[in-house]
């Protein structure tokens, strides 16, 4: 089958010509339940993205799933004394419990599933029969007191580009920047906490970027990416690609499947990210229609939005669609990515469950409904800045904006409706309402479309403000 080709729809355009929406969000990795950053860079915002253009009539698919693979799922069972495989299904279980308590819908999976496992060892042997995955001895890090190699969040030290102690072996979470545990400074291990770090031989396999270098140029002009995706995926390629590996010396994930690789297995992220694939082909196994999965991955008539945090962008615009294009199928690439800035805690620190930081999903939902939740993350989306979580702010949010003025005017509607015209109201609105309406309506679509969410809510905030006015006044 051909190379993927790049295919031109701008956001303002899907509505008019294509039927079918796919919205993929980033898979939460199954090491404990999402925080609420987690949530509204990803589940949550996927969710608003699904149920508006189901609302526009097209045809919505909206995946996701848990991410059970990978150092962080090994590292949190070691600290527990318990099994990656029992540790990750339990928190699979729970995030299903947060989905349905957010009133989040979408078909959502795992990276254990056996469709997953199958479609991961085929698209790699495709990305190797065609020349796009080679293997070369390496020296990697490797923990003398704990005899074990360090991939990943196995290893933390220095970031070389930023200064940030706090960068892990695969990336810097602060600055964004993809990393090699050799890259650290100052690295190391995260299981004994010491720094008695050699460096030993050892295969790996990797994926050419290099030689998908001209391919994911074309495809990154051709899609209209914009803010922190745009700035972040110029920079990758301005510094040029390099071949990123995608197997590791570990003992939980899958196994990679080429010749000569017994005992690695495969990165997590060069095959959680391929999840969006596996994920709608489970989903129509189960609809009873292996083939439909199709449509929403060689067809040009669909429009695909990915929702996630800044963190994973370089992931989703350069090594997914390489991926993709390394097998020579023809995949549909991304069109949008709607990625957010970090929601921080009070004071700008970062969530952590274990030191009692932040208010985690299924915290939240035993303090307030889900729908309050909802609100007051969407109104307070960070969309151009990391954005800190204030308990004032909530007040405000849900009690101001969300109970006193939105849910104000809808009463009111709904009682002078009851009230003068039986339930049923047939006249056509004040020219001055109609006019502020269609107004609102046409910067809503025009917000959301374009991948952003908060303003599109304070806009119906301001519309149910301008109602409640009208109310007082006539």
């Amino acid at each position: 089958m051909p190379t993927s080709t790049p295919y031109v729809i701008v956001p303002e355009e899907v509505n008019k010509v294509l039927k079918k929406i796919l919205v993929c969000s980033a898979w939460p990795y199954a090491s404990n339940v999402p925080h609420l950053g987690n949530l509204i860079s990803s589940l949550l915002s996927g969710d608003v993205f699904a149920r508006y253009y189901k609302l526009r009539g097209h045809e919505v698919l909206y995946v996701s799933g848990s991410d059970t693979h990978g150092t962080h799922i090994e590292y949190e069972a070691f600290k527990q004394a318990i099994s990656p495989k029992e540790l990750s299904t339990r928190i699979h279980n729970e995030i299903l419990k947060i989905l349905e308590g957010f009133e989040i819908d979408m078909f959502y999976t795992t990276t254990e599933s056996p469709t997953h496992y199958r479609f991961i060892r085929d698209i790699y042997l495709k990305m190797e029969a065609n020349s796009y995955i080679f293997s070369r001895e390496e020296e990697r890090a490797f923990c003398r007191n704990c005899q074990k190699f360090l991939a990943d969040r196995f290893i933390q030290g220095t970031c070389p580009h930023c200064g940030s102690p706090k960068a892990y072996g695969n990336q810097c979470d602060d600055c964004g920047t993809l990393l090699e545990p050799e890259d650290l400074l100052e690295p190391r291990c995260r299981i004994c906490g010491q720094s008695r770090i050699v460096f030993k031989r050892t295969r790996n396999w990797y994926l050419d970027l290099p030689k998908l270098e001209s391919e994911l140029k074309a495809f990154v002009t051709s899609r209209a990416f914009s803010g922190n995706v745009q700035k972040f995926t110029e920079n990758l390629l301005a510094e040029g690609l390099q071949p990123r590996a995608v197997t590791r010396d570990l003992v939980w994930g899958i196994p990679a499947p080429f010749a000569g690789a017994d005992g690695k297995v495969l990165y997590v992220w060069a095959e959680n990210a391929l999840g969006y694939v596996s994920a709608t082909i489970e989903y129509f196994e189960k609809q009873g229609d292996p083939d439909g999965w199709k449509d929403f991955w060689f067809s040009d008539d669909v429009f695909q939005i990915y929702t996630q945090g800044k963190d994973n962008i370089p992931f989703h615009t350069i090594f997914f669609p390489a991926q993709l294009l390394a097998s020579q199928e023809g995949y549909h690439l991304p069109d949008q990515i709607s990625a957010t800035e970090y929601l921080n805690w009070i004071g700008g620190e970062q969530f952590s469950k274990t030191r009692g930081i932040g208010i985690y999903c299924d915290d939240a939902l035993q303090l307030l409904p889900g729908l309050y939740w909802r609100f007051y993350l969407l109104y307070a989306r960070p969309e151009k800045k990391d954005v800190d979580f204030s308990w004032e702010e909530l007040g405000t949010t849900v009690n101001g904006v969300l109970i006193d003025n939105i849910s104000n005017l809808v009463n009111r509607v709904i009682a002078l409706a009851n009230r003068l015209y039986d339930g049923q109201v047939e006249a056509d609105p004040e020219g001055r309402v109609l006019e502020q309406v269609q107004k609102t309506k046409d910067q809503v679509e025009r917000e959301i479309e374009g991948g952003a969410l908060a303003p599109a809510l304070r806009r119906i905030a301001e519309l149910a403000v301008f109602g409640n006015h009208y109310f007082q006044e006539e």
